[in-house]
């Protein structure tokens, strides 16, 4: 028997049950909790993060972004051998937005839902114990012969804080696969108004290690033919941006934020509840 049975009092285990009485919850309730495991699981889980509204489990997220624009705990087990502790498995636990969100239409693209015109991947700030920056990408990716980088010998950024010291944050991102329809031919300082409330334009290794992660579960580019300019200000007071992820690799380039007929901009969901 668990301590939370044998620490409370009846007086207290009667109490809790009526005011779920009084919300409406009924003997076949409890009994599913009984006996449907994943059902328990949801349940506790929203308990024990401290009841965050909106969120929906991550086998449900998968579900529902066809599978194909998720990219979670099982894939970096898969294609790079990436192990979780328990305390971090109870982290990401849960997906940060609700089926509300996922089956929302997308704000850039008419018809479609965001779940179809968004990935979803889990961030990782380290990699087998090292920071997961863009130059660690770069040491992945020869690795496992995967696409490289262009400048992948000697970068221009090699010496940039956005490319040696930058990690995504461990948790969940939810970002548009390709730039902001419509984003192209715009100054710099004219993006951003672009973004509803509920987004933010991603940085550089976000970016980076979306394009990364849906080529290696999906071989398909993004942006093959353009970039996406993130939040990152380089050293030349450009803007770093990320693209044209085809056969001679992933480009990260330094723009002036001038308008050009190839440069958008990305859209990263913001998060809700960081972990």
């Amino acid at each position: 028997m668990g301590n939370l049975v044998k620490e409370t009092p009846y007086s207290e285990m009667n109490a809790t049950i009526e005011v779920f009485d009084r919300l409406g919850v009924t003997r076949e309730h409890f009994a599913r909790l009984r006996t449907d495991v994943s059902y328990a699981e949801r349940i506790s889980s929203y308990m024990l993060c401290g009841g965050i509204d909106g969120s929906v489990h991550q086998k449900l997220a998968r579900a529902l972004m066809d599978h194909q624009n998720f990219f979670g705990i099982e894939e970096w087990s898969t294609f790079h051998g990436i192990s979780f502790t328990k305390k971090q498995l109870r982290e990401v636990a849960e997906f940060p937005w609700g089926e509300d969100v996922l089956n929302a239409p997308c704000p850039w693209n008419t018809g479609k839902l965001i779940r179809e015109t968004h990935t979803a991947f889990l961030g990782l700030s380290k990699f087998k114990g090292e920071p997961l920056t863009i130059l660690k990408w770069h040491d992945i990716c020869t690795a496992t012969g995967q696409p490289k980088f262009d400048f992948n010998q000697n970068p221009w950024y090699k010496e940039n804080v956005f490319a040696k010291d930058a990690t995504c944050q461990f948790r969940w991102h939810l970002m548009l696969r390709e730039i902001m329809p419509n984003s192209t031919k715009k100054k710099v300082e004219d993006q951003p108004g672009m973004l509803p409330a509920e987004y933010e334009i991603p940085t550089a290794i976000s970016e980076v290690t979306k394009n990364l992660l849906y080529y290696r579960k999906n071989n398909v580019w993004l942006n093959p033919a353009r970039w996406a300019r993130t939040a990152e200000i380089t050293p030349h007071d450009g803007f770093s941006c990320v693209g044209y992820f085809d056969g001679d690799g992933l480009d990260v380039r330094d723009w002036d934020g001038g308008p050009g007929y190839d440069v958008g901009v990305g859209a990263s969901r913001a998060s809700l509840h960081e972990t």
